[in-house]
């Protein structure tokens, strides 16, 4: 059986460069989406301790796509004598372009406010203060393995060209 291309080699080569990339993009994205949604699962049943909020804002973006808006939360706890700061309100938090999103986040989480804080036992400075799952943890699994589908069409598609 013979192999020959229906448009120029170089075509090829760059479809398959970006199907290899894309795939890389996928895979990376789905290890770190499956590491969120880990945490946000174990984090259901880590042990809580008293907190403080030391900051609370929100930061704005601005690109060429647009303004992003994000909640930047931060609180300190004491576990074992040890002072530790953090800024993770739930695994899987997300800046939005809605700023009522960012505002809400805020508004339940002024400076001084006294918080519970759910830390990870095995590793005290990984916390959160709303422990467990919520669809927000699923978005970069999810994303990656839209990567990862894509590149293996683009490549499929790209391989079976060539051998027509």
């Amino acid at each position: 059986m013979r192999w020959r291309t229906r448009g120029s080699s170089s075509g090829c080569f760059i479809t398959v460069l970006l199907g290899v990339i894309f795939f890389a993009v996928g895979i990376g994205l789905s290890w770190w989406g499956w590491r969120i949604l880990q945490n946000a699962q174990v984090s259901e049943s880590w042990p809580s301790i008293s907190g403080e909020i030391t900051a609370s804002s929100i930061r704005t973006d601005h690109d060429d796509d647009g303004t992003t808006y994000h909640a930047e939360v931060r609180f300190a706890y004491v576990v074992d004598d040890q002072r530790y700061n953090e800024d993770t309100v739930s695994f899987g938090q997300y800046g939005s372009s809605n700023r009522s999103h960012a505002e809400e986040i805020v508004s339940r989480y002024p400076t001084g406010q006294a918080v519970t804080v759910y830390y990870d036992p095995a590793d005290p400075a990984t916390a959160v203060l709303e422990p467990g799952v919520t669809w927000s943890s699923y978005m970069i699994l999810g994303m990656g393995l839209l990567f990862a589908i894509i590149a293996v069409f683009l490549l499929l598609g790209t391989l079976l060209g060539i051998r027509r």
